[in-house]
């Protein structure tokens, strides 16, 4: 029985791979020829580059942390969109679905400010593997001239809500966003952070490989959407400028 229960949870995890590969394939542009590269286990505490994509104009990099279970990621990466545009995206609640890799679902809980606030997703995970949510918790740093950018910083807050019933309620999902203007129609954005999915039975090896192709998938997806959100004249909900 413990053997039966062994290979199901291995062909599981080999069809959970198989999906993510799927799914960043489909985001990824075809054309381009840059491959993931292997971490700098020399300098294990220091920022590795795992993507170099030069059409897209993204690096992503990774790093072993002490303390942390799985790697924390980095990502920068170029948006045709003004920062209003940025912001507009990023701000928009309801559309994280468009960009955000399994994400299904996604709601403003509660508004604090204008610069604090509290939203829920809701990722769908495939072939009967727990479906995950996270409610975070918001903090906006209005762009300046003094400091050059704006910046969101997300953290966990898992006893916001009750919890659903067979859905994993992430512990963990540190990370902060800082966008700085190049020019009028462009705004260079650098994410970083660490998540922790929860949960129990997927090892180490899978969470990490799915992180390292996350973050650029979902910049991807920013980079696609950026277009509907410069067109957009509705307010921006959250202060993004001083």
């Amino acid at each position: 029985m413990k053997n039966h229960k062994t290979f199901l949870q291995t062909s599981l995890l080999c069809l959970l791979l198989a999906a993510t590969t799927s799914y960043a394939a489909k985001n990824d542009d075809d054309d381009d020829p840059t491959e993931y590269l292997p971490y700098n286990e020399k300098a294990t505490k220091e920022w590795s580059l795992i993507k170099d994509d030069k059409r897209h104009k993204i690096k992503a990099f990774s790093k072993k942390e002490d303390g942390f279970r799985f790697r924390s990621f980095k990502i920068q990466g170029i948006l045709n969109g003004s920062l209003e545009a940025a912001a507009r995206c990023h701000f928009d609640i309801e559309n994280i679905p468009s960009w955000y890799m399994n994400v299904t679902e996604a709601k403003l809980l509660k508004r604090v400010s204008d610069t604090e606030y509290y939203f829920y997703f809701y990722a769908k995970m495939p072939f009967g593997v727990p479906h995950r949510d996270v409610v975070v918790h918001a903090k906006v740093q209005p762009y300046s001239t003094k400091t050059g950018f704006l910046a969101i910083s997300y953290s966990a807050a898992p006893d916001f809500i009750p919890t659903k019933p067979g859905v994993i309620r992430m512990p963990a999902y540190e990370t902060t966003t800082k966008f700085k203007p190049i020019s009028e129609d462009q705004t260079e954005e650098q994410l970083e952070g660490y998540v922790d999915p929860g949960g129990e039975g997927l090892p180490i090896w899978l969470v990490n490989y799915a992180q390292r192709r996350t973050p650029y998938s979902n910049m991807i997806g920013r980079q696609r959407v950026i277009s509907k959100c410069a067109a957009s004249d509705s307010p921006i909900p959250f202060k993004h400028k001083e």
